[in-house]
Formats: structure tokens, C-alpha cells, sequence
């Protein structure tokens, strides 16, 4: 399995090997609000959101009872943070195991979201955090491996807003035709769960990826839902260059779900291997960044999506690789109400842990600026979050490294990771 641990053991390696030394200018207006120790959670992968309230939650893959938390950060006043853990993983029998997705909230102020282990088949689960009393109680939602159902999801759920969500597995379905490191394995699938009247939730499969030698397999980012229920994802292989695809799944009549393919990763300078999902504009244009691909050794991209006649047109933004820039771009792009761009790399920058950057528009160019260089250590190190904004226009993030050098020493980089602030 390409699990994030492995990914990420991939990428500190390379930027161990390429050597980065020279010491950046770091933005003032960064903070880390929170250093994990391991029992209070560690090695945060995804980002996180924020209530009305200004608190954030998020997951972390490890740390608790070592499978995993889902944790609280609340202002203080005054200042600094208080972190309390709502749920550790592996409490119970068949728990879910590895959350490596964030988490959302329902209209209810209910939380959802997915590990990639554990369950009742080993396979990974859908879970519900509900308040109850002053505390969360866990509900097991669906486990992955009962059948062709799906397996390993590893991201997080989208939210209609009103009685669905949506994902995607990476493994899994009907398709039993792909190949991993030289290995026949399952296609991966895309899914909702549904709540109908009477509370309950159903659990059905709407895509069953790697169908035919143009269908993409192996899905990994968020799906992304527009304003006429259209759904948007990556995945990490298949399609024409066989390095992965953009599609779009439409709802039709009876519950049938009709993909479209996008466009194909790897042709020429264009990106590959695509972890994020896509984010929407005011005017309906998408972004999105890859991991590998670009115009500098295949160190990563931005792009950007228009709308052109009945389909979508493509346009490289920034590449990724020159000098001490970023190198390997991940998660989703946060996309703010001037147009402006911002996200991470994984690695790369002068110390070789990754950056937040931003890529705006400048007079019909795109212009990149890196807001913080991390060092891999009380900043944190090698960030694969999604960023996100509140209401003051401070951007939230993690880094899944660094942090408290006390805690979760590694190898390559102690430190069980931190959740972050700033300020563009």
C-alpha cells in the first residue's frame, strides 16, 4: 500500500540527499499555537477547521493510545491554547485506526471523518463524533472490507450540507485489474453516505475507478462538490500517461453517477501524481497542485482550470524546484476572496522541511511569494495540510513533524508536530 507513512519516509529521504543549509527569511507573522507530545496526539497529516468560535480541530495519524486522535484546540484569554482530545483511537473493539483525513462538521455540530486502518474488516472506517454530556461518543459508520465496497480511504468526507457526505477509497471496488509495484490490487472507489428521515445512514459506492485503460485508479484527494452537486477528484494513477487524472462525477437519474475524465496527468511539463483535491474560485475556475510533474525536474506545480466552451482549459501557474523553493506541493489549495493562492510543500525551501507559500495574481502573471521556510524544528516540518482561514483572516495549518524535539524522535525528524498560524 502507498500509505502516507511511506510517502512521507520517500520525500524527508530525497530532501536528506539533495542537502539544503542556507537559512531563510522567515515571515513575522508566524506562530505555532500547539506542539504535540504523543499522548495528547502526534504526527498530524491533514488540516484542520474552525468553529464560529474561533476553535480548531483536526486529527492526528498517531499518538493517544497509538492508533490516532481527533483533538480540540481553544483559545484562551489572554492568549495560548488549550488542547483536549475528544476521541483516541483503538478504544474500542473494531475502532477505526490511522485517521490521515480531516475532519467535518454536519449542520448538527456532529463530527465526521475516516481512518485509513482498522474496523471490523481491517480495512479503514467512516466515523461520527457526537457531543454528548461534555463528552464525544464514537460511532462507527461504515467499515471498509466487507466486499467490494471499497478500502483505505485516505482522505477526508465532503459535506453537502444537508444529509450526505462523500469520499473516497484507494483501494477497493468492483475493478480488480490494477497494478502496484507489480502487483494486481483493486482500483479504489468513490462513496456517499446518505441519512434518510428516520436518522439512518446508508452506505453506497457511486464510482468504481480503473473500468477502462482511460479511467483513472488509485484515488487519494478530497472530493470537491460545486454549486450544481458535481463532484471533482484526482487520482494518483491511470489515465493516458498512466500518472494519474482530473474528473468529474455527475449525478443522473436513479441514483447512477456519470464520470467524465478532465484531463490527464503527465504529458510534457505538465504535473503527476496529484495527492489534493481542487478548490473553486468566485468566478468557478479550479486549483489545484501535483506532487511530482512541473517545469523543474518534477518538484511539483499550480495550476489553474478555466472554463473553455464545453470543457476546461488548463494553465501552469507556478512550478516548483528553482533555487531554494518548495518541492513537493500537497493538499489543497486555500483559495482567499482576493484570488490569492496558499498551500504547502512537503519538502524543499533552505532547510529542506517545506514552506507555506502564496501564489497571487500580478498584472496577468502568477507570482510566487513563501510566507515560512520550516527548519524541522519548534516550527515544525515536512507539511502535507490542507490550509484554512477563519473569519480574521488567520490561516490554520499542520505540520506532521518537528515541534517538541522531546517527543517522537525519528529518524530523519523528531518531534510528534504542531498545528500553526499565520498571518499573509
Amino acid at each position: 500500500m502507498l500509505s502516507r507513512n511511506r510517502r512521507a519516509f520517500i520525500l524527508i529521504a530525497f530532501a536528506i540527499l539533495t542537502g539544503f543549509t542556507t537559512a531563510p527569511t522567515q515571515a513575522q507573522t508566524f506562530s505555532v499555537i500547539y506542539s504535540f507530545s504523543g499522548n495528547d496526539g502526534a504526527h498530524p497529516v491533514a488540516g484542520v477547521i474552525v468553529d464560529k468560535a474561533g476553535n480548531v480541530y483536526g486529527t492526528t495519524r498517531d499518538g493517544g493510545m497509538g492508533s490516532g486522535t481527533v483533538f480540540k484546540l481553544a483559545p484562551q484569554t489572554g492568549g495560548g491554547w488549550t488542547e483536549t482530545v475528544l476521541y483516541s483511537f483503538g478504544e474500542a473493539k473494531n475502532d477505526g485506526l490511522n485517521p490521515t483525513g480531516a475532519v467535518i462538521f454536519d449542520k448538527l455540530g456532529n463530527l465526521y471523518g475516516t481512518t485509513e486502518n482498522g474496523g471490523a474488516y481491517g480495512l479503514g472506517t467512516v466515523f461520527r463524533l457526537a457531543p454528548s454530556g461534555g463528552t464525544w461518543k464514537e460511532t462507527i459508520l461504515h467499515s471498509f472490507g466487507e466486499g467490494v465496497d471499497g478500502a483505505n480511504p485516505l482522505n477526508g468526507l465532503t459535506y453537502d450540507g444537508n444529509r450526505t457526505v462523500y469520499g473516497t477509497t484507494y483501494y477497493g471496488g468492483t475493478n480488480q485489474s490494477c497494478t502496484y509495484l507489480g502487483v494486481k490490487t483493486s482500483c479504489g472507489t468513490a462513496f456517499e453516505m446518505s441519512e434518510s428521515t428516520n436518522g439512518k445512514l446508508s452506505y453506497a459506492v457511486i464510482h468504481n475507478f480503473g473500468a477502462s485503460a482511460e479511467d483513472g485508479f488509485y484515488p487519494w484527494s478530497t472530493l470537491t462538490l460545486d454549486s450544481k452537486g458535481n463532484l471533482y477528484g484526482q487520482c494518483v494513477s491511470g489515465g493516458e500517461y498512466l500518472k494519474g487524472l482530473l474528473y468529474e462525477l455527475s449525478p443522473g437519474t436513479g441514483g447512477v453517477w456519470n464520470e467524465k475524465y478532465l484531463h490527464p496527468w503527465g504529458n510534457k511539463d505538465d504535473g503527476t501524481y496529484i495527492y489534493g483535491g481542487m478548490a473553486f474560485d468566485s468566478s468557478g475556475n479550479m486549483y489545484g497542485v501535483s506532487t511530482g510533474g512541473g517545469a523543474h525536474g518534477g518538484l511539483g506545480s499550480v495550476f489553474e482550470f478555466t472554463v473553455s466552451g464545453n470543457g476546461w482549459l488548463e494553465h501552469n501557474l507556478h512550478g516548483f524546484g528553482t533555487g531554494f523553493d518548495g518541492q513537493f506541493p500537497e493538499g489543497d489549495l486555500l483559495v482567499d476572496a482576493a484570488g490569492n493562492l496558499y498551500g504547502v510543500t512537503h519538502n524543499g525551501g533552505p532547510y529542506g522541511y517545506g514552506m507555506i507559500y502564496e501564489v497571487s495574481p500580478v498584472n496577468g502573471s502568477w507570482i510566487e511569494s513563501v510566507l515560512h521556510s520550516f527548519t524541522g524544528a519548534a516550527d515544525g516540518g515536512n507539511s502535507s495540510a490542507t490550509l484554512v482561514e477563519d473569519s480574521s483572516g488567520k490561516i490554520y495549518g499542520t505540520a506532521t513533524y518537528g515541534g517538541n524535539s522531546q517527543a517522537c524522535g525519528g529518524v530523519a525528524l523528531s518531534g510528534c508536530g504542531v498545528v500553526f498560524t499565520i498571518t499573509p
